[in-house]
């Protein structure tokens, strides 16, 4: 148990060292404590955070960048459509006024919002709001997993499934690694019928 202890010490001092050096490097100066940059790295942006630890890589930021992208044209086509209702020129795309790449984007993202949804009413899983929160929000993991009412290990976790769930279902990636992304992507908060009060 002691040497287990001075272990996990000498790690944390270890950590506490490099976070300082990488922060001195960068500002050319004295930024603080390892502590307080450690406690500042908790309330960056979550995709970063999930980058610098080498927890997410290309196709989860791909993932995030089409969330981005379909959400972002929905809530302007949502807001301008009436102003430009008479403007848009349908003829040239069907009654879709959205270039070809973000009109995909957006059908995936409405399909896997639908999926989410779904398994919200089924089972209160809150995957939908974790992605929203770390994709479109940029809130920090600490104050996801507070909002959620998780660990912030958990909720690291559901954002990096939940991009690799969008990955997949939007064919980022296929076979069985899709189909094994998809799979963790359910099994990241626990299922069951969720129990009303009436």
């Amino acid at each position: 148990m002691g040497r287990q202890q001075r272990t996990v010490e000498t790690q944390m001092r270890r950590e506490i060292r490099k976070v300082e050096a990488d922060a001195r490097e960068a500002t050319a100066g004295d930024p603080g404590t390892g502590q307080t940059i450690i406690k500042l790295t908790r309330y960056q942006p979550p995709l970063r955070t999930l980058v610098d630890a080498g927890k997410i890589g290309a196709v989860e930021l791909q993932a995030a960048e089409q969330i981005t992208q379909a959400v972002f044209a929905i809530s302007v086509n949502g807001r301008l459509a009436a102003a430009l209702l008479e403007r848009i020129s349908h003829g040239r795309q069907g009654d879709n006024p959205w270039p070809t790449h973000i009109a995909i984007a957006v059908r995936h993202y409405q399909e896997w919002q639908n999926h989410w949804s779904a398994e919200w009413k089924l089972t209160r899983n809150p995957m939908l709001e974790v992605i929203w929160s770390a994709v479109i929000d940029e809130r920090p993991i600490s104050v996801i997993a507070q909002e959620i009412s998780r660990g912030r290990a958990r909720t690291a976790r559901a954002i990096i499934w939940g991009l690799r769930h969008y990955a997949a279902w939007a064919n980022m990636v296929t076979g069985t690694q899709a189909a094994r992304w998809a799979l963790e992507a359910q099994h990241v908060f626990e299922r069951g019928p969720f129990a009303t009060s009436s």
